[in-house]
């Protein structure tokens, strides 16, 4: 088979990746990509892409928005291939946070150039090793508010360019803090009521939140942010704030760099938010592994044609 192959996620973006592609496959094929595979589900992809492996695969181009790379990336992570195969990132998704740590373009020409024909670099990835779940995740794992968010974004079939917006303003309103205690790399660290954790090896979610705007994803260790519970009126002051990653001197922020942090919640919290995707939270551990993951970087400077 091809070494570069395409997995296209069409339900992505509430349809948005299938109708790009169907625009933009020719242009892959004259790319270089031979090997198309279709997964609208988390079963179809990790079926996928251990065939692909198996068959040896060398470039994943994986079409789709960040719960589609999060699927991939844990497949691969799984499989012991996070290293040897490289993901090209395609964003055509509804948040597509994780592209904007690497800089992948917005436009989706210049981002298929990038997946098939750029560099490989080395990316860190993350584990949570949890009560209730455990899970792989690329971007940022967190708990707290953003779990709500997530909830409410994903069962949206129709998602605008505002999704996110209007899910977190529904989700402060309906958030409960939650007392919880957070160890960062074996010392206690943080105590007390929590509105957001982020575990972070990019730098924004929830399509364009800065949350950690100084998150580096192959430096080796997480950004870790929290931020204890404030009043309904003075966290929507402070929204914008978040937007723009101007909250970290926030007196309610705090911030550090860790390889390991462990959460434990005196009561149940919303689900883990896991690069767009939920699972179900409680006691956990997040671990950073450095290099674990494959991404493709900027192509050569030849033109294609594009």
């Amino acid at each position: 088979m091809s070494t570069t192959a395409v997995l296209v996620n069409p339900l992505a973006g509430g349809g948005r990746a299938g109708r790009l592609w169907d625009r933009w496959r020719q242009q892959a094929r004259r790319l270089g990509s031979t090997a198309e595979l279709v997964a609208d589900s988390a079963g179809a992809a990790l079926q996928a892409v251990r065939r692909l492996v198996e068959e040896g695969c060398e470039r994943l181009v994986v079409w789709g928005g960040d719960g589609t790379v999060h699927l991939v990336a844990g497949a691969l992570l799984e499989v012991g291939a996070g290293a040897r195969v490289t993901l090209g990132l395609v964003p055509a998704g509804t948040g597509s946070d994780l592209g904007r740590a690497f800089a992948v373009p917005r436009d989706i020409g210049p981002a298929l150039r990038r997946a098939v024909l750029g560099a490989s670099q080395r990316c860190d990835a993350g584990r949570c090793d949890g009560r209730r779940a455990s899970f792989f995740f690329v971007n940022i794992a967190s708990a707290g508010l953003s779990g709500m968010v997530d909830q409410q974004v994903n069962a949206q079939p129709e998602r605008g360019s505002t999704a996110f917006l209007r899910a977190t303003l529904r989700a402060i309103r309906a958030y409960r803090a939650v007392q919880v205690r957070v160890e960062v790399d074996g010392m206690p660290w943080f105590a007390d009521r929590l509105l957001l954790l982020a575990v972070a090896n990019g730098t924004t979610f929830g399509k364009g939140m800065r949350v950690a705007p100084g998150a580096d994803p192959g430096d080796g260790v997480f950004d870790v942010v929290a931020v204890r519970a404030v009043s309904t009126l003075r966290l929507l002051r402070e929204l914008p704030r978040l937007y723009l990653g101007w909250h970290l001197s926030a007196e309610p922020v705090r911030r550090r760099h860790g390889r390991q942090v462990r959460l434990n919640p005196s009561a149940p919290l919303p689900p883990f938010d896991a690069d767009g995707e939920t699972y179900p939270s409680g006691e956990a551990v997040f671990t950073v592994l450095p290099g674990a993951l494959r991404i493709a970087a900027d192509p050569p400077s030849a033109t294609t044609g594009m």
